[in-house]
């Protein structure tokens, strides 16, 4: 009993120590790279910027160094607006920004951005574009179908009004985009709707609006986007196709200019935002509308009041703009010199001489496919255009050690710190008719320098591993095996005619391994170290994209999501297989075990439109798999630990954990209206436990629940709910008689949502 009750102490005292600590978090591109919105500037020094999954930075020191938070006040939205009243009190909004089921986020801070809690408003389905307070008690919000929400008493309540509302008839305003006010009296509000020119005024902060229909003849139909005013009589206004809006008498009238058919241009499609530092001198930012959007963006400058731009160059391509700032007023004037501009996959660039130069304060963005690490301090990451990232200090710091736009990295290995492969294709000519080269990097000295060796006889290699110092395989698409055995000096074919798509390959020892399909339900096992192949068949429904073996006994797969069934398990070294029964939906393109318990697998899928990363985790050998906190919204395609605790995972980036993945815990429960904007799950109470606890869900519309208890070795121990329930707040007490003390997971399932969560039971 007292060895049973250490054990206890001890799981306890894990689990108290991960819920203290992060997940995930990014290390490269630094400082993060989900898209950024939005940004408060206090001073020269300190700025606070939102963005995507719920994102907020802040900097202190002009942009040196950014304090990164995720998923900030628990949302995983993205962050459209942020706005300050001081240097502590602020807001920010967002939401999913989807077309369909749209759904909304407001969150507040006290301490200047280090903690965040949401805000209930009692709006649900429409996504918020922008909030503005006048002082500290009054403050709006504004968003989709005309929503506009006002409170006096500092956000405790909000009076929930259409715009249509305040002006007597209803106006279809598809979207309110920007608010802002030169006084505490006299305000604006832009957006866009069916009737065009979607400008708001008030003079009694918000009480009423109003709107002139012929304020712009001919009417602007396109949507408004942003608005600053300089003073009380100077304002600007940038919108759709390059739409320019200036007023020199507060609003009265307003000069429109189309500034792509002005200067004859189809670069500046779509402006994102607009910023003055006195009536003369401002920029517009935006993007062009390439395919990706990534290195379409533009930034315009004027000296001149907006009757002349300029476009401002850079040495790199720039992503799409979102957001142009100098400064606010809370520190006095807008400086004219100190600014930023923020956009697409995390972009920061800053002036300090009124930008006539723009300085990246980031790293640029690669897609990576694979990563790799021989010890704590020294690793890989490879992906596209042909990058190789290296880093000897745990990926603190990354450094682009070789780079071709003509290459597609897609897998990476080392043997030491000194020893590496690449391995991936060489493309030559333009789809649909380019030619596709496997291709091989070796380095013999850190990444210093690397040697190429192209083979133009045969297509994409998918896979390179080492089952010794001496002995290595390539995988190659078109059914074809690479084998060295002189620690890569040369390179054999030694097999061929496996198959169509050769994908990923793992060696237990020098003579049992196995070679899968991309895509397929079938994997190849050698037990005479390739000379011979047999088929092992898993499943019908799986489709698969990585698996790995901890033993030559047990191994898993896992693939895209069909029929619940995207991970598959065998404990007879691949002969037969069973699927797990309560893995998340999401389809798996890895899976990393770091022995016969614990083990990843990462991934993504798209959820009422929106995509989604997934990272799950299990410590029972696949029984219980446990979703994790991602730091980005993006599929995650790689990853890789060298202990339980210590891991990496590639991706739109690199990312981090010293925890194993577990995430912090939130125990608190947001007052306000009992119908939650979103299905919840808290942790039980008490946890630790004496017989019985309680668990404790909220649903935002009636669903299918099913609400399980399962114990360490996953198996089910009670199903407390599986009906259909109505929206609510639900609690139900649990009674663990007649079980033995002892980690327990409890897993709440509504559609397709899905949530783990551990409870301690402690006699």
């Amino acid at each position: 009993m007292k060895t049973e009750r250490l054990v206890l102490v001890v799981l306890l005292f894990l689990f108290e120590t991960a819920i203290a600590q992060n997940g995930w978090f990014w290390q490269y591109p630094k400082p993060q790279g989900n898209t950024l919105r939005d940004i408060f500037i206090f001073d020269s020094n300190t700025a606070i910027a939102v963005g995507d999954v719920g994102t907020v930075i802040k900097t202190t020191d002009g942009g040196m160094h950014w304090e990164v938070q995720h998923h900030a006040g628990g949302t995983s939205y993205d962050l459209c607006s942020v706005h300050f009243v001081d240097v502590l009190h602020g807001w920010a909004a967002g939401g999913t920004r989807e077309w369909f089921k749209n759904k909304n986020v407001l969150i507040k801070t006290i301490d200047g951005g280090k903690t965040w809690t949401e805000v209930e408003t009692g709006i649900d389905s429409l996504n918020f574009n922008a909030v503005h307070f006048v002082n500290a008690d009054t403050g709006f919000v504004v968003g989709e179908d005309g929503i506009l929400l006002r409170t006096t008493n500092g956000g405790n309540s909000w009076d929930r009004r259409k715009m249509d509302d305040y002006i007597g008839f209803w106006l279809d305003i598809f979207q309110l985009t920007a608010v802002t006010f030169t006084d505490e009296h006299t305000g604006w509000i832009i957006g866009a709707g069916y009737y065009g020119n979607q400008i708001y005024k008030t003079t009694d902060c918000g009480a009423t609006w109003q709107w002139n229909e012929w304020i712009i003849n001919p009417k602007i139909y396109n949507g408004l986007w942003d608005i600053c005013f300089v003073d009380k009589k100077n304002g600007f206004i940038i919108g759709d196709n390059s739409d320019f809006l200036k007023t020199t008498d507060g609003g009265i009238t307003w000069q429109h200019q189309i500034l792509s058919e002005k200067y004859q241009t189809d670069d500046y499609q779509f402006f994102n935002s607009v910023f003055f530092t006195d009536s003369m001198t401002g920029w517009i930012v935006g993007g062009n509308g390439t395919i990706d959007g990534r290195h379409g963006g533009f930034i315009l400058k004027t000296i001149d009041g907006g009757e002349n731009w300029v476009k401002q160059d850079s040495t790199k391509d720039f992503g799409q703009f979102y957001i142009v700032r100098f400064s606010s007023l809370i520190a006095g004037e807008p400086t004219k010199k100190e600014g930023w501009i923020m956009g697409q996959d995390g972009i920061i660039y800053r002036t300090i001489d009124s930008g006539d130069n723009w300085i990246s304060q980031g790293d640029e963005k690669y897609g990576l496919n694979s990563i790799y690490f021989i010890d704590e301090s020294t690793g890989w990451a490879v992906g596209e255009k042909g990058v190789v990232l290296h880093t000897e200090d745990g990926g603190s710091n990354w450094h682009e050690q070789s780079q071709s736009d003509t290459l597609l990295l897609s897998s990476v290995y080392a043997i030491d710190t000194q020893t590496a492969f690449v391995v991936g294709e060489k493309t030559e000519g333009s789809w649909p008719s380019y030619l596709q080269h496997g291709i091989i990097l070796r380095t013999t000295d850190g990444g210093q320098s690397w040697t190429r060796q192209t083979f133009d006889t045969l297509s994409k290699f998918s896979s390179i591993v080492f089952v010794n110092d001496s002995t290595g395989w390539i995988t190659v698409t078109r059914g074809t095996l690479l084998k060295t055995t002189d620690k890569g000096n040369t390179w054999k074919q030694f097999s061929s005619g496996l198959g169509t798509v050769l994908n990923s390959i793992q060696f237990i020892d020098d003579s049992t391994g196995w070679v899968s399909f991309y895509g397929g339900n079938t994997l190849l096992k050698t037990l005479d170290g390739g000379e011979n192949w047999n088929s092992q068949f898993i499943d019908s429904n799986l489709r698969m994209y990585s698996f790995h073996f901890a033993t030559a006994s047990m191994g898993w797969a896992v693939g895209e999501y069909s029929g619940r069934k995207n991970i598959f398990k065998t404990l007879d070294g691949g002969a037969s297989w069973s699927p797990s029964i309560n893995a998340p939906i999401a389809h798996y393109y890895f899976v990393h075990f770091v022995n016969e318990n614990t083990g990843w697998a990462v991934g993504g899928y798209r959820i009422e439109g929106r995509l989604k990363s997934s990272i799950i985790k299990t410590i029972d050998g696949g029984g219980i798999w446990i979703e994790q906190k991602g730091p980005t919204m993006n599929e995650i395609f790689s990853i890789y630990f060298i202990n339980e605790n210590t891991g990496w995972a590639v991706g739109d980036g690199i990312f981090k954990t010293t925890t194993g993945g577990v995430v912090s815990v939130d125990e608190k429960e947001e007052s306000g209206n009992n119908v939650p904007r979103q299905i919840m799950l808290f942790q039980n109470y008490p946890n630790p436990f004496n017989s019985s606890t309680i668990f404790h869900y909220k649903l935002p519309k009636s669903d299918f629940v099913s609400l399980r208890v399962y114990d360490l070795l996953g198996r089910l121990v009670n199903t407390l709910v599986e009906k259909w329930l109505p929206e609510g707040d639900y609690k139900i007490s649990w009674s663990a008689n007649n079980l033995p003390s002892g980690l327990y997971f409890f897993r709440l399932r509504v559609g397709e949502f899905s949530e783990t969560k551990k409870a301690i039971l402690l006699r």
